[in-house]
């Protein structure tokens, strides 16, 4: 399936940077190099592999592959895998760990400049929030994809990722205090050492995915499974962290 990918040289400089410093630490954390440890992975584990289906024989794309977990169970699972990214540090992993998978890398925020086969799926996970020019991207994403194919991403969610829970001491109940949630907004996430989170509300995702003839067939916002030991366990499965959407073209 092998095809040539054109690289792009205004990559968004300051965002693969940022990736390409922290690349180390993320990959070799523990919820992040082995999925069965990843409680974002174990969130939408069992819905994401319903989405992708019997992936046997198929062509699939992951985008932002990151360090290419996922793109090595979908290739164990029978795919015809390809794994895009924008850092080559965390390529450089994805390539070590997984020699069997093709990785390329190009900066999603200016498409996908693929000239081989189509896709019957693509999948982004926890990814799309962290581009910060997405059109380009979806347009591309609708033009690799098969017409039966489907396109299955993970985000974190807009309507509650950052914002704080707070305990209201006079009617005892806690809450999240929402205090801008309609704006697009550039957040600094400090986690492995800081890259930028780019928010955007629902109505943005949704449509950007019907200008691309691309509808909503499946959305699950679970429950942060934590474990019952956990520090205010109960309290944070209240507000889904993430959210899981798939979408199938329409013509």
């Amino acid at each position: 399936m092998r095809a040539q990918i054109s690289k792009q040289n205004n990559q968004s400089t300051q965002d693969i940077a940022d990736w390409n410093k922290i690349a180390e630490q993320y990959a070799t954390n523990d919820g992040y190099a082995d999925p069965t440890q990843n409680p974002m992975y174990r969130q939408i584990e069992k819905v994401l592999w319903e989405s992708l289906g019997d992936l046997h024989g198929l062509n699939v794309l992951d985008l932002g592959c990151g360090h290419g977990w996922l793109s090595h169970l979908m290739s164990e699972a029978g795919a015809n895998v390809v794994g895009i990214d924008g850092s080559d540090q965390l390529l450089a992993h994805a390539r070590t760990h997984y020699p069997g998978v093709e990785f390329v890398q190009t900066d999603l925020a200016l498409g996908i400049p693929w000239q081989g086969p189509p896709f019957d799926r693509i999948v982004s996970t926890m990814v799309l929030m962290d581009i910060p020019e997405l059109g380009p991207l979806f347009s591309a994403i609708r033009r690799l994809l098969v017409n039966n194919g489907r396109f299955s991403f993970v985000i974190l969610h807009p309507c509650f990722f950052q914002f704080k829970i707070h305990f209201d001491e006079v009617n005892q109940v806690w809450y999240r205090k929402v205090t801008n949630y309609q704006d697009p907004q550039v957040w600094r996430i400090e986690s492995f050492g800081g890259h930028n989170h780019y928010h955007r509300n629902l109505t943005y995702y949704t449509e950007l995915l019907r200008a691309n003839n691309l509808a909503i067939t499946r959305l699950y916002e679970p429950a942060l499974d934590l474990q019952p030991e956990r520090e205010n366990a109960d309290v944070v499965r209240r507000w889904p962290i993430c959210l899981f959407v798939e979408a199938r073209p329409f013509s």
